[in-house]
């Protein structure tokens, strides 16, 4: 890594002596990828798809640059990687790395005093070649209602222990909206039942605490699972959802979201070869959340509330991304004809 022990440059003057000494410590105490996860990324309170994000993109263009010093990278390196990425991939995977570079450098920005990183002083020509892509995202899919009952009376027939897991993890992703992550992090003392309902009370996105209202079948479908199990009622301390021991004599541990991927996405491949799920369509603990969203807008839940149930911060965030809204229009032309 390139040395920044005489290189100021990318500090914006005038300092006090104290930020300059701060900024200088933080330069000299990055010298591997190593120091640049520890300073950076980690205890930043973010999520683990964000962190996993950030880190592929800062890593991979780490990579690209043969070493070069985050704090001393100018707009032509940010151009040279993006250029390198579309070549190999296609603009879409190069924007996204390039998204991911700018949030990350917005939080360097936030840990060092004075510092000015390369998107602050990158061209505006520049900037609309690095997101000329965001203007052509599409709404992800989601399935439809009638693909959800499908798809459910299907993990029905399955009364074995793991059918039982897996069908209480896809009627909660899809009736409460939870992120992966957060149903992983959920034990039983999260979950309360007042005035009729269940909400599960839990730390969230950007390390917040939040709060969700859960389908009352959905939570019973988690307690028989558990209790076939491990033939008791949960305790406080128990996670809703374990691993299933894979050899006699292992012992069952909570579950992991790259262990609720991996499940979720097989079952999906599964659903997919019965047909009980039958176009093109990605299966992930996401694609429910986005469907929890559709499909309470489609019931006619306002856009408000569904804000508020999916704890989005933008609506247009929510509309974007997660409504997915397609519709044809011959029964309207129809109508106008007639």
């Amino acid at each position: 890594m390139n040395d920044l022990s005489t290189n100021t440059s990318c500090l914006v003057l005038p300092l006090s002596t104290t930020d300059h000494n701060k900024a200088l410590s933080i330069f000299d105490s990055v010298r591997s990828f190593e120091d640049l996860k520890r300073v950076f990324l980690l205890g930043e309170g973010l999520s683990r798809n964000t962190y996993r994000n950030y880190l592929q993109a800062v890593k991979r263009f780490y990579e690209f640059t043969g070493g070069l010093h985050p704090l001393q990278v100018q707009p032509a390196d940010i151009e040279r990687f993006y250029d390198h990425v579309s070549e190999r991939a296609d603009r879409s995977t190069a924007a996204l790395h390039v998204a991911g570079l700018k949030k990350f450098y917005a939080g360097v920005k936030r840990r060092v005093p004075g510092y000015e990183g390369p998107f602050d002083t990158m061209s505006e020509k520049l900037k609309r070649k690095l997101g000329a892509t965001k203007k052509r995202t599409r709404t992800k899919k989601t399935l439809t209602p009638d693909e959800v009952r499908a798809l459910l009376s299907w993990l029905r027939k399955d009364t074995s222990l793991k059918g039982l897991e897996h069908y209480a993890l896809v009627l909660i992703l899809v009736t409460s909206g939870l992120r992966g992550e957060e149903l992983c992090s959920l034990r039983w003392a999260d979950l309360e039942y007042f005035e009729g309902r269940w909400n599960a009370c839990f730390i969230g996105k950007g390390n917040r605490p939040a709060e969700q209202e859960l389908y009352t079948p959905a939570v019973e479908a988690c307690r028989a699972y558990f209790k076939k199990a491990f033939g008791r009622e949960p305790r406080v301390e128990d996670a809703l959802f374990w691993t299933v021991p894979a050899y006699r004599g292992d012992q069952p541990r909570p579950m992991a979201y790259p262990t609720l991927w991996y499940r979720i996405h097989t079952l999906g491949l599964r659903a997919k070869k019965e047909g009980v799920i039958k176009r093109d369509v990605v299966i992930s603990p996401h694609l429910f959340r986005r469907t929890y969203a559709t499909c309470l807008y489609r019931a006619g839940m306002g856009i408000k509330a569904i804000q508020t149930k999916t704890r989005h911060a933008s609506i247009g965030t929510l509309v974007k991304h997660y409504i997915y809204e397609v519709e044809d229009a011959t029964p309207y032309l129809e109508k106008l004809i007639s």
